[in-house]
Parts: C-alpha cells; structure tokens; sequence
C-alpha cells in the first residue's frame, strides 16, 4: 500500500497474466484508484471474480469501466454494471466484446445509448447474439445513411437478418403525423 505508483503498476503488469498469482496481491491491485495500476489487472487476470468486478464496476472510474470492458467472457452481471454506468467510449468497447454476455436489461440499455451514437448503431448492428427484437429497435432508430453503411459492412449471414428486419419495418404502419397549422 505504501509503494509508489510506478512500482504497483509494474507489479500488476507482471502479475495480471499469472494464473496462479496471489489473490490478495491482485485484488488489491484491480480495486487501486490509480487506472496505470489496475488496468492490466482488469483487463486480463484470471483470479479476479464476478463478484470483485461488479464491485469495481460500481465505483471506479470510467478508465476503470473501460480497462473491464475488453476483458473475454464477460457475465451479464458485470456488463449490466457498465452499461448502467459506462460513457460512450466504454459502451462501444463493450459493444465490440464478441465474448461479452448481455442480458434484455443490458441490451436494451445499450441500444438506448445507440440512439445517439451512430458508431454504436453499427457495432451492434454487426453483434451476431443481438436478439431480433433489440435489432428492430436499433434498426427503427437508425438513419438511413446508417442504415446503409450497416448493410454494406456486415456479412451475409448478419446482412440477411438486417434485410428481414428492414422489411418488416417497411410493412408496418405509419404513425399519423398530427396537424398543428390550426394551433
């Protein structure tokens, strides 16, 4: 607790990839305030648990959130944490976490951040576990520009899902638009 900065970021460097460090030493190193030491702890120590993370998750930094959110095999109960909490540069990070697992709470919160972040809107567009629901939502929100640049960069199996998708919200009908000249 003592050492200087540089020291414990040096420490957790060598130590976050040992699979049988010290789960004390690790511990305290991931719940530092310091992002130079607990970032490599986060993002890559196999001792840290669902638990530890949740913890951290709650009340540190966004640096923190984003050194979490590139972590493999993410639970539901971590993710659900980041998206509550996480800026755009963390959700889109999250959002590229092939391995991460999301639960409707935490998908439907990241495609209400998506509304206002085209970047996000295509990131998860091109997730193949975003449930048909969450992508009609996405797909609602979209501009068409996006909508677009969606089709072309996504592979065919994704492509042929955003086309179906499309299509129905073609179909479905139009909310009147209301008259207010009179007003």
């Amino acid at each position: 607790a003592r050492v200087e900065t540089r020291a414990r970021a040096e420490l957790a460097r060598r130590l976050a990839p040992v699979d049988y460090a010290p789960f004390e030493v690790i511990e305290h190193l991931a719940f530092d305030d310091e992002i130079e030491v607990a970032a490599d702890v986060l993002a890559n120590s196999s001792r840290l648990g669902t638990e530890a993370l949740v913890k951290i998750a709650s009340t540190k930094s966004q640096d923190h959130l984003l050194a979490i959110s590139g972590r493999a095999n993410l639970p539901e109960a971590v993710t659900d944490v980041i998206v509550d909490r996480g800026e755009g540069k963390v959700i889109r990070r999250l959002a590229n976490n092939a391995s991460a697992r999301f639960s409707e709470a935490g998908y439907s919160g990241m495609v209400a951040h998506a509304e206002a972040d085209e970047q996000l809107i295509e990131i998860l567009g091109l997730r193949i576990d975003l449930p048909v629901k969450f992508l009609r939502d996405l797909l609602r929100r979209a501009k068409d520009a996006v909508r677009d640049r969606l089709l072309a960069i996504a592979p065919q199996s994704v492509k042929d899902e955003i086309q179906r998708v499309l299509s129905e919200i073609a179909r479905e009908p139009q909310a009147p638009v209301r008259d207010f000249s009179v007003a």
